[in-house]
């Protein structure tokens, strides 16, 4: 009786051929070939002459005339060869170049305030847009998309401060979008600027108020100290992130430059300064009026200094008087601020001369 064969088998000695060679859909970002000729339809994807093994996937569109899809997905541009083969033997080819778009280059990431990120970049010559991902293992994460083909520069906000971030980008095009590019390091949000308020002084201390941004993510700040007077200096760190903190040990009279610097585990953030003077012990009378009792505080002058002044030198010279120079009076050795000066001339060991100099900022300069 005759056999009527059906299905696959129908095309079974048919030539393979490829109808409308290779296409590319960029949305999709697939190379699509559609064949005819069987059974055993095989299919070899090369990539600028060099066998792509991942990615391919043959689909039976129609048994009777051995229609297959063959499908790619690509990540590189390059020529593409679909060549689709059966055991007749026989075999077909189809080749498309895909364009892959440029990257961009210089792709740098900093923080610009505690909850936000400014991602720069030099753009890609032939981009239409560019895609940002940002990825943390706390805080959000995600991408944003930005069209605009000379755009240089995103800022992502609403970001975790205190999180680390990686920042890559893509570039995309009506064709294949660029490789990633991970900006040079993982960026992290540092603490924002402390904000330093002098709180009190006595004669050996002085109290700082710190304040710090909303949002400031603070696992410890350094103070440092440093007199504008002499070499007086030290520094310390707090853990947390105290409202308030106390210098100890300090000279009296002595202005000093104090610094604060938050850290979290990001790294440290910007440096904030503030110079405040302690306190000039004296006598000084402080009167409580209360209706049945007054109080009066009382307060010591400081002692005299231990050091004196030195270098002193003449500077010039004229027919009745002489203008002298000296060296302040080591910070340490002042036993509090330095109020004046006294000089004196002498002619055989006998005072000839005496002239008093009242300090100002305890600076002194000259003598006349």
């Amino acid at each position: 009786r005759d056999t009527v064969y059906v299905g696959l088998y129908t095309a079974s000695g048919g030539d393979v051929s490829i109808s409308g060679g290779v296409t590319f859909d960029p949305s999709q970002l697939t190379l699509t070939c559609i064949s005819t000729g069987g059974p055993a339809t095989t299919v070899t994807w090369t990539r600028d002459s060099t066998t792509v093994t991942q990615g391919t996937q043959t689909v039976l569109n129609d048994p009777v005339t051995a229609q297959y899809t063959h499908t790619l997905t690509v990540t590189t541009g390059g020529e593409y060869t679909c060549t689709v083969a059966n055991n007749k033997p026989s075999s077909a080819s189809a080749t498309i170049t895909v364009t892959g778009t440029g990257p961009p280059t210089n792709v740098a990431a900093r923080q610009t305030n505690p909850t936000s990120i400014l991602v720069e970049w030099t753009p890609s010559s032939d981009a239409t847009g560019y895609t940002i991902h940002y990825d943390s293992s706390e805080g959000p994460s995600g991408s944003v998309s930005i069209d605009g083909d000379s755009t240089n520069s995103y800022t992502l906000e609403n970001l975790q401060n205190g999180e680390t971030y990686t920042i890559s980008i893509v570039a995309t095009s009506a064709n294949l979008p660029s490789q990633v590019v991970t900006a040079g390091m993982a960026v992290g949000l540092v603490p924002g600027n402390p904000e330093l308020v002098r709180s009190s002084t006595s004669t050996d201390s002085i109290t700082i108020s710190v304040g710090f941004p909303a949002g400031s993510v603070v696992d410890s700040y350094v103070v440092m100290w440093t007199s504008v007077e002499c070499s007086d200096n030290g520094m310390m760190t707090v853990d947390g992130s105290p409202a308030t903190y106390t210098i100890m040990g300090l000279e009296e009279g002595i202005s000093y430059n104090i610094t604060v610097r938050a850290s979290n585990n990001a790294g440290s953030g910007n440096s904030t300064s503030i110079t405040v003077r302690t306190n000039e012990a004296g006598e000084r009378l402080l009167y409580l009026m209360l209706p049945a009792f007054t109080f009066v505080v009382h307060t010591t002058f400081s002692p005299a200094p231990n050091g004196a002044p030195n270098s002193v030198t003449e500077v010039s010279a004229a027919p009745n008087s002489i203008t002298v120079g000296w060296e302040e009076v080591d910070c340490l050795l002042r036993n509090g601020m330095i109020t004046g000066y006294t000089a004196q001339a002498l002619r055989n060991g006998m005072v000839e001369a005496t002239a008093n100099v009242v300090v100002m900022l305890d600076k002194p300069l000259s003598l006349d």
